[in-house]
């Protein structure tokens, strides 16, 4: 497992997204490409990433579903990761994200989806970055997940559990992953199978953070992260565990 947020500080949950970055603000980026297709970007999005030697380029993949996926996951980490970021179409993506967003999986097992960081607002403003991490741990289950976290005084507090798209889900998080103040971010745990006991979760990140050039804690606007929450974690599980 890799290196994890303080919010997973001291576990092993939701490790492989953990420390996966793509854009930091304020760094220089190619023209982003458009979304209005199934494929990588011209150029490349790894391009775009803050360790592109340890970032991989999307292709379109043909994703399994349920177990099959699950077992997937268990042989061979990029290609499930590959799966992941093909499961929800372009046109998808530009309702939530907008037109020129892209994908790229970092540290070959983690997707990675992101809006453009070049896009404006209507005022002429660089806009708000909206990213999505998604991780399909095959061996880990919920239930270990809260034994561990409820177990340590300074996670304890993070955990609530509820229902996503009908499945069991858990979420941790600290005062200041919701205060206004960029980056902004929800940590979702989800028991694909529909049982917390069942090794499989799927572990999506949905984070928001200030147009680049401005401070890693300007004030952002979160009503769109909360609007898309839990309709983002339904289009995957339609596709990936209907």
């Amino acid at each position: 497992m890799s290196r994890l947020t303080v919010a997973f500080a001291a576990t092993t949950l939701a490790g492989l997204l953990a420390g996966c970055t793509t854009i930091l603000p304020g760094t220089p980026k190619p023209e982003p490409g458009p979304s209005g297709e199934d494929a990588p970007a011209a150029g490349g999005s790894c391009a775009r990433s803050t360790s592109p030697e340890q970032c991989v380029e999307w292709r379109n993949t043909q994703p399994k579903t349920g177990e099959q996926l699950i077992a997937q996951a268990k042989q061979d980490a990029l290609i499930t990761a590959q799966m992941l970021c093909s499961a929800v179409p372009a046109q998808v993506w530009d309702r939530y994200l907008g037109a020129g967003h892209y994908r790229l999986i970092d540290e070959g097992r983690a997707c990675t989806i992101s809006s453009d960081d070049t896009a404006k607002t209507p005022d002429g403003k660089l806009a708000a970055i909206t990213e999505i991490q998604i991780y399909l741990s095959p061996t880990e289950s919920i239930a270990r997940d809260l034994q561990i976290l409820r177990s340590r005084k300074d996670t304890a507090g993070m955990v609530t559990e509820l229902s996503l798209a009908g499945k069991p889900a858990m979420r941790v998080g600290r005062e200041d992953d919701a205060d206004g103040k960029g980056p902004e971010k929800e940590e979702l745990s989800v028991a694909v199978l529909g049982d917390v006991t069942q090794s499989g979760t799927l572990r999506i990140r949905q984070s928001m953070r200030p147009p680049r050039g401005q401070p890693a804690e300007a004030p952002v606007d979160r009503s769109t992260l909360d609007a898309m929450r839990d309709a983002v974690i339904g289009e995957f599980l339609t596709v990936l565990f209907p």
